[in-house]
């Protein structure tokens, strides 16, 4: 067969547009990472208790090799090593807790890797451990988990919806905030959108190879917390609706050994627990598999939008999660993979979690999917530019106005608000009744608009949210790293609220 070659001029045509997105790629993802990182170590906040689980843990771990940590479940009297108050330096923050030996809450990989950086750090172990110092890997295991996102949403939607998907995992505070934490469930979110990608790769080729790293994926993740070994079963999962009605005994053969590869890092935690103390590592698993779980854990899942134990104003993680329920829905093909991963993980937080227990952290592992999700229903949304979707967007999507603020930093007038919405509704209403085609790009323009300032006000928290948190009110502070200090040439004196160029009590 013959195929024709490409002219000079359709060459550099493609050369030029793949260079372009590889330009558009690169700012994006250099602008979300600069975001995440600044003033990581201060929001959340730097007295974040359950990150110290891990970092006493890990720095006992790499200096002593025994991990000792604060826990809250029944630990017999004789593991019992400290009880009083941890500071830093003698100020804040500071915690009253009661440390053990050894500590087992846990398998160690994660407590082992904040605590190397910790101790690099020169962290003192019997101190309050810096957060600058055990989230300073995060937030690079982050920025890999926003180019997955990317690499991901680009191979079953198009260049577009992934560089969007990327923007939207950087910007919305709620995503931002929860992958700047020390918790290894963002050491799962990693694996597991790996272990995602081989899917949809074994998914295109029915390849072993793409199969292989999946139960070690999930094995490690499984040693940063026992959460991950679940991992290997969506693996499974997938091996299975795609080869079993035509490849039974092959599919079984393969399922076989991806689960078989993952006992060899079970065995190992089990090891680490009965090596350091047989009767507390039984004690502290029969308390950690018999949480209160039941039948309210999804609808808890979907009414308390949190990256701490508070509940966070956040309109577009809102708005994801309302997205995911259409995408479930509606998907077809290679999107179908992206809600069983969403619905697995679900169901992990729902079977390990606890009923109404709001710990956050256990739903990190969707956040990526839901910033997939939320830029799919945002393309959508833009292309039908009615008045529901207007409505949607205009009421869900500008929340960062709220949380830019505080008692110093006024909202808006009643009034203010009303004329606004009437402004970026109107449209789409007389399109409803007209069905003319003006009005609906007049429509389609302001969806677009709302997107966009949505996304600027997001930034602007995120890049204020630590001097608007703690403004005329004291808030701990602990040593920083060159990571925490990073901030946009030229534009950053701009994303300063006192010194931008809008009047922020107007808006």
């Amino acid at each position: 067969m013959y195929i024709k070659p490409l002219s000079n001029y359709e060459s550099n045509k493609i050369g030029k547009s793949l260079n372009i997105r590889n330009i558009l790629l690169i700012l994006v993802f250099v602008f979300t990472f600069i975001l995440r990182a600044h003033n990581y170590d201060r929001v959340p906040t730097a007295a974040h208790l359950d990150e110290q689980l891990y970092a006493w843990s890990g720095i006992h771990l790499v200096q002593t090799g025994i991990p000792v940590s604060w826990s809250t479940l029944d630990y017999p009297e004789r593991a019992i090593i400290f009880k009083g108050e941890k500071n830093y330096k003698g100020g804040d923050p500071r915690a009253s807790v009661t440390l053990y030996k050894p500590w087992l809450d846990q398998p160690p990989l994660f407590s082992y890797l904040v605590g190397f950086f910790a101790d690099r750090f020169g962290a003192n172990k019997n101190d309050f451990i810096p957060s600058s110092y055990i989230r300073f890997p995060v937030i690079f295991i982050s920025s890999i988990v926003s180019l997955l996102v990317y690499i991901i949403a680009k191979k079953i939607y198009g260049f577009g919806t992934g560089l969007f998907a990327m923007l939207v995992y950087g910007t919305v505070p709620l995503f931002v905030f929860a992958s700047r934490t020390a918790m290894p469930e963002n050491l799962i979110s990693l694996a597991f959108l790996l272990v995602i990608y081989l899917s949809l790769k074994y998914r295109e080729q029915t390849k072993m190879l793409y199969l292989l790293p999946i139960p070690f994926l999930a094995g490690f993740a499984g040693l940063a917390k026992p959460t991950g070994f679940f991992i290997v079963l969506f693996g499974i999962f997938v091996l299975f609706i795609k080869d079993f009605k035509v490849k039974r005994r092959k599919t079984i053969t393969r399922a076989i050994v991806m689960f078989t590869a993952v006992i060899p890092f079970i065995l190992f935690y089990f090891w680490y627990g009965y090596h350091f103390d047989k009767e507390i590592f039984l004690i502290v698993n029969k308390i950690q598999s018999f949480r209160p779980v039941g039948f309210a854990s999804l609808a808890w899942f979907y009414i308390s939008p949190a990256y701490k134990t508070d509940i966070f104003l956040d309109g577009w993680y809102v708005f994801a999660l309302l997205s995911s329920v259409v995408f479930m829905f509606t998907q077809k093909k290679e999107g179908k993979i992206i809600s069983f991963a969403f619905i697995f993980w679900i169901l992990v937080v729902m079977v390990s979690g606890g009923e109404g227990d709001l710990l956050p952290w256990y739903r990190y592992p969707a956040f990526p999917l839901m910033a997939i999700m939320a830029s799919w229903g945002i393309t959508k949304l833009v292309d039908r530019a009615d008045f529901v979707a207007t409505f949607f967007v205009s009421g869900m999507l500008l929340t960062g106005r709220k949380l830019l603020s505080n008692p110093f930093h006024q909202y808006v007038t009643p009034m203010e608000y009303r004329l606004a919405m009437a402004g970026l509704l109107g449209p789409s209403i007389v399109y409803e009744f007209t069905h003319n085609t003006l009005y609906k790009k007049l429509s389609k323009f302001i969806i677009v608009c709302v997107v966009g300032v949505g996304i600027v006000w997001n930034i602007l928290f995120i890049y204020n949210a630590f001097e608007l948190l703690c403004e005329s009110k004291t808030c701990p502070i602990v040593d920083s790293t060159w990571l925490s200090s990073l901030h946009f040439p030229f534009i950053w004196r701009f994303m300063i609220l006192d010194n931008a160029v809008i009047d922020w009590s107007k808006i």
